[in-house]
């Protein structure tokens, strides 16, 4: 069913659309409109490019080595949860409202919206069978939901956002912002418009991946959640009654954590929202290849010796934050969990002077025995530890340094795991020809970004002992995305991975069920919902985090931050719970985007508290003087 959906993609957007510019001012005439709905197989592919609509969010800006649009992982790097070694954050200091990233993903939200509404309008005159027609209708509504609510959250906060229920050309895209308040009535009314017909199904589990009855109950708890929070009113109740209607549609957990991440498994029963990939490589431009069909992920967020069977040699632009490792809990035993502190695993850990950290993550530059495993390790060490000051230098182990710091990292909450690439833990890479695999282990330092076939591999150089996985700078220790990286020779091509990528799971609904019922203060309930995401990888819920309103809520935030790292969500959630000035900037001036301090920090920005508001972009406001300009910005 996949491979038959996005053919029909294909074949619309290079006969019908202009697939880039549906939206675009210069280009939004070329939709043929008056065609398309004339007939049910055209009015098919018609609603398929709104599917098509949902692909590639993000516009890479200078935090990948690409330019090109990326998927929903990208977000991560806005996050509490990711992060990038280049200069992306400068969309948070420098004020300046035109910034190609907030045109990008404005037109990425009008893409969608225009073609769900191009289908809304168009389908009631098609001529087909009447139950089909009124199913499309209702994903045109749910999927135009969706849209909104992504413009509204991101450049509606205290302005709004322009409602349009038709389809918008170059001349007619003139209205001004409606209020926040008309928008969330604007979205909420499309969901219950599409949850009333008759013809929606309730679920579409195990088939095409559309959307369902399910997912417009989801999203409208989750319009009623961030209303109540953003507009300061209280629709809790209404959201917990749409979330708790979203497992009577037969929607649930699925039972493996790290499998609902893997491309066997698509089609789950957790999966409410997804775009659905292929590994297929389409067009080709000036910059070559681009990934159309498939997800990136692998070629911008997977280990340097990661690849396919075409390709090797990963980048890892997009990595995952020291704050988001450390957030995983400790397992005590089968009852207990505590907060992950360093000191309980190397005391003194906490009040080292962060420059001086990599002391404990250094490789072991000696066997059991105390003799050197071999030189070259033994001067790539002693490079690093000549950084290390006179008071600090002696905390090094030369035989059980991999140990220690292993042992920080075992026993943790099984996500991390299943997440995350820490050091010390391994992976299976391809080699330089991406003919064979074999394994690596994340050692720090790397002699070098090596294949295990390469003249100067570590299992080269000493007998019997797996090269180091690298990241694509050498030079620093970062925690890598392990979800949604495929080992050894699992894809055909490294930057079209056909893993789904999830935008809502129901996982996602039972976290935000929890949120609503922390703020009606029922904190059984909320501890119950948890318990449900807690119990599928075995970790147990501690009353003590539900023991007040304050604390619970704390707690669940964090449980967010561990279910959906490398998911692009926490983006989004620390945007509505107006966190992430604590969370992103002030825990990185700290950090300074790497895990070790092994060399020096990235660029410094300022923080703006315009920033939990985007900018109208600046192209759109001198187009349209209806426009209100974003207050706190630079046009």
């Amino acid at each position: 069913m996949k491979k038959y959906i996005y053919s029909v993609i294909i074949i619309i957007c290079i006969s019908l659309f202009s697939c880039t510019d549906i939206l675009d001012r210069n280009s939004s005439g070329e939709i043929d409109s008056g065609s398309i709905w004339s007939s049910e197989n055209l009015a098919a592919q018609g609603v398929n490019g709104m599917y098509q609509a949902l692909r590639m969010p993000v516009w890479s800006g200078s935090f990948v080595g690409a330019t090109t649009n990326l998927g929903y992982y990208a977000w991560e790097a806005f996050g509490m949860t990711g992060q990038t070694n280049k200069s992306a954050y400068g969309l948070f200091s420098d004020g300046n409202a035109g910034n190609t990233q907030f045109s990008s993903v404005w037109k990425w939200c009008f893409t969608g919206i225009n073609r769900a509404n191009d289908a809304i309008n168009g389908l009631p005159d098609t001529p087909m069978d009447e139950a089909k027609k009124e199913q499309w209708i209702a994903e045109a509504k749910t999927l135009r939901a969706f849209f909104y609510m992504r413009l509204t959250e991101l450049y509606g906060r205290g302005i709004g956002v322009p409602i349009y229920d038709e389809v918008v050309t170059g001349s007619t895209s003139t209205k001004g912002q409606s209020s926040e308040s008309e928008a969330w009535d604007f979205i909420i009314q499309s969901l219950t418009d599409a949850i009333n017909s008759p013809n929606f199904p309730d679920n579409t589990i195990g088939s095409s991946g559309r959307v369902s009855k399910g997912t417009a109950y989801a999203l409208r708890g989750k319009a009623y959640l961030m209303r109540s929070m953003s507009l300061n009113e209280n629709h809790y109740a209404a959201a917990v009654a749409d979330f708790e209607d979203v497992e009577a549609m037969g929607y649930g957990l699925f039972g493996d954590y790290a499998g609902i991440f893997k491309e066997s498994n698509e089609g789950n029963n957790e999966m409410l929202l997804v775009v659905q990939n292929i590994a297929t490589q389409v067009w080709a431009d000036a910059s070559g290849i681009e990934p159309m069909y498939g997800s990136s992920v692998q070629k911008y967020c997977a280990p340097y010796q990661a690849g396919s069977k075409d390709s090797r040699g990963c980048w890892n632009d997009i990595q995952i934050t020291p704050a988001a490792v450390d957030n995983f809990e400790v397992l005590v035993d089968a009852n207990t969990v505590k907060t992950f502190n360093w000191n309980d695993f190397i005391p003194g850990y906490n009040e080292t002077g962060y420059a001086d950290r990599m002391v404990y993550f250094l490789r072991n530059t000696q066997n059991s025995a105390g003799v050197d495993i071999h030189a070259n390790i033994t001067r790539e060490v002693n490079l690093k530890l000549s950084g290390i000051s006179a008071a600090n230098i002696s905390k090094y182990l030369p035989s059980g340094n991999e140990d220690r710091i292993s042992a920080a990292y075992a026993n943790r909450d099984p996500r991390l795991e299943a997440s995350i690439i820490t050091p010390y833990s391994s992976f299976i890479g391809v080699n330089s020809s991406s003919s064979a695999v074999g394994e690596y282990i994340y050692r720090w330092p790397a002699l070098g970004a090596i294949y295990f076939d390469g003249a100067n591999a570590e299992s080269s150089l000493v007998s019997g002992m797996k090269s180091t996985l690298t990241s694509n700078n050498t030079a620093v220790l970062v925690y890598m995305f392990r979800k949604f990286v495929s080992e050894g020779v699992e894809l055909e091509y490294r930057n079209t991975s056909p893993v789904d990528e999830p935008i809502l799971r129901y996982a996602d609904v039972l976290l935000m069920k929890a949120e609503a019922l922390v703020e009606l203060n029922d904190l059984s309930g909320a501890k119950a919902a948890v318990e449900r995401i807690r119990n599928r990888v075995g970790m147990p819920t501690m009353a003590q985090s539900f023991a007040s309103q304050t604390i619970a809520r704390d707690y669940v935030r964090d449980e967010r931050r561990r279910e959906f790292v490398g998911e692009g969500v926490n983006f989004f959630d620390e945007m509505r719970w107006e966190t992430l000035k604590e969370t992103k900037f002030e825990y990185a001036s700290k950090s300074a985007l790497q895990v070790t301090g092994a060399s020096a920090p990235g660029p410094t920005y300022v923080w703006r508290d315009s920033w939990y508001t985007w900018p109208v972009p600046k192209d759109e406001v001198e187009m349209n003087s209806n426009l209100k300009r974003t207050p706190g910005w630079t046009y």
